[in-house]
């Protein structure tokens, strides 16, 4: 039980890094390239629809860390069982229908509970990109 304990910090430790690292590269190309106010609404949508994918293809990085690491411990059949089993419990969709073998069990909730912290990281994000571009729209003062 200490090897899963050890295993899921270090799990965490490497996907708060990805999700970090992620982070760190959309501002960086928002402060470098920033989404011009304009009168074309879908312009807006378009650059919040591409910040949604970056953020969802750093959760699909992660997800696929956590299937790996389920793969080289021999903990699932196959990378495909790994991949969806990895899906299920990041995402805390958990249909239970795929289990990790006893010994391997906490493995489950400790990704749930990092799917939980990286998804909360990317809200807060996305409301604040949201919040920055939706509201330059908006004549002076109506922000204030």
């Amino acid at each position: 039980m200490l090897g899963e304990l050890l295993a899921s910090f270090i799990l965490l430790g490497m996907c708060v890094l990805i999700h970090a690292a992620g982070i760190a590269l959309i501002l960086r190309q928002i402060h470098t390239h920033p989404p011009v106010p304009t009168a074309h609404p879908w312009k807006v949508a378009l650059f919040i629809v591409q910040v949604a994918w970056k953020l969802t293809s750093l959760h699909l990085l992660q997800i696929i860390l956590w299937a790996v690491y389920f793969r080289v411990q021999g903990c699932l059949p196959n990378f495909e069982t790994a991949l969806y089993f990895s899906g299920v419990s990041y995402s805390t969709l958990g249909y239970g229908d795929v289990v990790l073998p006893l010994g391997w069990r906490t493995l489950g909730p400790a990704e749930s509970l990092t799917g939980i912290l990286m998804c909360g990281l990317s809200t807060g994000l996305f409301f604040a990109i949201a919040h920055r571009v939706l509201g330059a729209r908006l004549p002076r003062h109506e922000r204030e």
